[in-house]
């Protein structure tokens, strides 16, 4: 199956799972930089970078599937990388199957008769939107859980909240390193030569990729301080239940420790009465309720003090 390519000025997308004879043609011409980048696009784990080669500026970017999917349920978002090589007169796009239908959604938002830098860097701007609605989506579903976990803690929300907790990491890291990368994009050599509108685009870029980790970043301490509180909760629980095994376990200690001189060789008074047997287990259950009610009542007290 050939590629699909359109053809542009100073645009060409091509994708990398179905190369055709021009792909190829085109890849060998570049020499070393053109295996360079066929790799990069066919690494499906490639994270996001850019570098200058050969008079190229080579760039890897996140993209968020568009898909909007539940956390809470264990659902994990998909990120994927999406390559560009750009020159001062050209832009390669090399897209994948699976990232072909997101560029889609994008490419005819851009002006594609504009300078290539700036096409590529509005490309980023409207990639890094689409982090915007799962994002959103988090939220609603973390406010969702801590409604929830405020009226009745439950195992079923506190799985929740842990899909919720990991599935967050995938989103993160994608802005993450999208930022790091932006910020290596300053770094560049030839930076300072750049046009004052690829300049005002790039900065453009920067803003929302500073919005997004902001937000994630929010949605992150929300998140670690809903959890520490709930494992707290949990910690708590937990010593109370060991607590009253504990005093419950002493008080049966005082039953079993009287019995268990009865059927010894020990002279014990009324051991000959048969009854006798009623009035001992009595006794030493009135005596044992007794002990663990003022053990309860020592350890309440201390736990208000604390």
């Amino acid at each position: 199956m050939s590629a699909e390519i359109k053809t542009q000025e100073l645009l060409r997308i091509i994708n990398v799972d179905h190369l055709s004879s021009d792909d190829k043609r085109l890849l060998m011409s570049l020499g070393e930089l053109g295996h360079d980048v066929l790799d990069y696009a066919q690494d499906s784990n490639e994270t996001a970078f850019v570098k200058e080669q050969d008079g190229w500026f080579v760039l890897v970017y996140q993209l968020l599937e568009d898909k909007i999917v539940s956390l809470k349920d264990g659902n994990v978002p998909r990120i994927m990388p999406m390559t560009f090589l750009v020159s001062n007169q050209s832009l390669l796009i090399f897209e994948t199957d699976e990232t072909a239908q997101l560029l889609a959604k994008v490419i005819d938002r851009v002006n594609q008769s504009q300078e290539p830098k700036k096409i590529v860097l509005q490309l980023l701007t409207l990639f890094t939107k689409s982090y915007f609605t799962e994002v959103e989506v988090m939220g609603k579903e973390r406010d969702y859980l801590m409604n929830q976990l405020r009226q009745r803690p439950t195992k079923k929300n506190l799985t929740e909240l842990a899909n919720l907790q990991s599935g967050s990491v995938y989103i993160m890291m994608g802005a993450q390193q999208n930022g790091e990368m932006l910020a290596d994009f300053q770094e560049l050599p030839s930076y300072d030569s750049f046009s004052d509108q690829v300049k005002a685009e790039f900065r453009d870029t920067v803003i929302e990729i500073k919005q997004l980790s902001n937000m994630c970043s929010l949605h992150t301490r929300i998140l670690e301080q809903l959890a520490s509180s709930y494992n707290n909760v949990l910690s708590n629980r937990l010593n109370d239940n060991v607590t009253s095994l504990t005093i419950f376990t002493i008080g049966l200690t005082v039953i079993t420790t009287v019995t268990s001189f009865y059927g010894m060789n020990v002279k014990l008074p009324f051991a000959k009465v048969d009854i006798v047997w009623l009035l001992i287990l009595v006794i030493t259950t009135i005596i044992a309720l007794v002990l663990m009610h003022f053990l309860r009542r020592f350890v309440n007290d201390g736990h208000r003090h604390l």
